[in-house]
């Protein structure tokens, strides 16, 4: 399942509808709901806040994830509005809005059955480039985390196949929401067309979610495990949120190194945002095959293919810099309990991870040492990193992130990886900050990534991958429902490659790509075994 920017990939033109919800009355119908705001979503709304203050724009510079659903049959607006109505009953997230009163918060709530849709013909468009971005401004303004709705829905119809997009503020969904979300709203339409109940299993609430979390990370104190452990992260190396590179351009001083026994120091202040948006890359590491024999390299050293993608990303990053250690900041999911699995929210912690490579280690032993530090790195995560900050006195947020998700499990993951859907994203606009993706699906290792500009700027508009492979026609095909795409294998080897000579990122994705491979090639495994 690709994640992507909206403006990476086409979207086949169509008459666009969108659909936008309201409540009659507005907030002031609304309920008062005592239940509490997550740390992330509290810090989401003060900083939205402040870019209005400093800009006199409203709400916040996008931070919006959504979904591109594909369905080859004509569309029914009885159908999808029915689907729409009931999705957003279903996930109390979507009825639920917080507000800046004073130094506090209020959160409000609206039961099911009052949230109804506004249909808005847009219009017809030929060409896939100004529908994109029709449809990337849309959501840019609608996705605003101050106002209530903070999301949007659109259709884009043709005589048989329509898509179903959906956008939301990051405060409420995350990229596992997603990944969950689009074989949901598949079996929902595919119920409402045939006159009868989508039988999905209940769902949990964020909103009971992010009050228990609160409540219990702000009764938590300095001695919990996840303070010793980001501190001590924090003072390793050159000491604070490590950057991509030993030497960061948002750094001041980064020259001077920090010692290990000293507190960590607050990092220097450096710009917010770029006035231009960061460049994406996104494509295919290894094929299913290729991603198999990486996998079985990793399991002979003692670990996961989670443990060997950092273990490779280390080695590269050793071997361009010459770094005595290796460090980032991982994403893990907050969902540890069952009721948590398929509801939209913001269900997201932070781990640091740290490997030592100061004696070139083999991958083997990277391997290993990686397990490890996985092992230690949970307990970092146990407690929102914005309480541990305000624990330890700590000032600013990750630069440089790895993330990695296996979506082979989920619901419908075959159809979604052929094509069926993918997960889409706004532009950022952070002049440091520097976002991977490596997810591992049914048909291999694809990659995502955003990062400041390295090649030269382009006009806006819909863009090609440096490394995904080219569609190919193929007699065999996938089906899942009523819903048939191709299922061509992707070939990893074919010659489409990241340019190692653009700069550093471009680089250091290069050299990952190649290292998987060559492991993944190197090794005896068979899938027949």
């Amino acid at each position: 399942m690709k994640f992507i920017q909206i403006r990476d990939e086409p979207i086949a033109p169509g008459g666009l509808v969108e659909w936008t919800p309201y409540v009659a009355g507005g907030l002031g119908n609304w309920d008062l709901d005592p239940r509490l705001t997550s740390h992330n979503h509290e810090q989401h709304l003060r900083s939205a806040f402040d870019y209005r203050l400093r800009t006199r724009r409203e709400g916040g510079r996008e931070s919006w994830l959504g979904l591109s659903i594909e369905f080859d049959e004509p569309l029914s607006i009885p159908a999808i509005r029915s689907v729409l109505t009931q999705w957003i009953d279903r996930h109390e997230v979507l009825r639920s809005h917080v507000v800046i009163k004073g130094t506090g918060l209020q959160r409000l709530t609206t039961a099911p059955g009052t949230v109804k849709l506004k249909m808005g013909r847009i219009g017809w468009f030929a060409q896939s480039g100004p529908l994109v971005e029709q449809l990337a401004g849309s959501f840019d303004r609608a996705t605003a985390p101050l106002h209530w709705p903070a999301y949007r829905f659109a259709t884009v119809g043709r005589e048989r196949s329509f898509t179903l997009l959906f956008a939301a503020d990051h405060s409420l969904v995350d990229g596992y929401s997603l990944i969950m979300a689009q074989q949901e709203l598949v079996s929902m339409y595919r119920a409402a067309r045939e006159h009868r109940s989508a039988n999905l299993p209940e769902v949990g609430s964020y909103v009971d979610f992010s009050a228990e979390e609160r409540r219990q990370a702000d009764q938590t104190g300095g001695d919990h495990p996840a303070v010793g452990v980001w501190s001590d992260f924090l003072r390793t190396g050159r000491g604070g949120m490590p950057g991509l590179l030993a030497r960061d351009p948002a750094d001041d001083d980064s020259s001077v190194p920090v010692p290990q026994e000293s507190p960590a120091p607050p990092e220097p202040p450096a710009p917010q945002e770029s006035p231009a948006p960061q460049e994406s890359l996104w494509g295919v590491i290894a094929d299913d095959e290729t991603a198999n024999r990486f996998t079985a390299v990793c399991s002979e050293a003692g670990g996961t293919l989670t443990a060997g993608v950092l273990a490779a990303f280390a080695v590269v990053h050793h071997r361009m810099t010459g770094d005595p250690e290796f460090r980032c900041v991982l994403p893990r999911h907050t969902r540890n309990d069952a009721r948590w699995l398929t509801s939209l929210g913001w269900f997201v912690g932070v781990a640091p991870f740290c490997l030592d490579m100061s004696d070139s280690p083999t991958f083997d032993q990277a391997v290993a040492r990686s397990t490890a530090v996985l092992k230690r790195g949970r307990q970092g995560s146990s407690l929102p990193f914005l309480r541990v900050a305000d624990l330890i006195g700590h000032e600013g947020g990750p630069r440089f992130v790895i993330s990695f998700i296996d979506t082979r499990y989920a619901p419908g993951a075959g159809a979604a990886d052929a094509g069926r859907a993918k997960v889409i994203r706004s532009h950022s606009y952070s002049p440091h900050e520097v976002y991977i993706w490596i997810n591992r699906t049914p048909s291999g290792l694809r990659y995502s990534a955003r990062f400041p500009r390295e090649s030269p700027a382009h006009d806006l508009g819909v863009a090609t991958s440096a490394t995904d492979v080219p569609p190919t026609e193929v007699d065999t095909a996938q089906h899942e429902g009523n819903v048939t795409f191709g299922g061509a294998p992707i070939h990893a080897e074919d010659g489409w490659d990241i340019d190692p000579q653009v700069g550093p990122v471009h680089a250091y994705l290069h050299d990952f790509a190649e290292l998987v491979r060559s492991l993944g090639d190197a090794s005896t495994f068979s899938a027949a075994m």
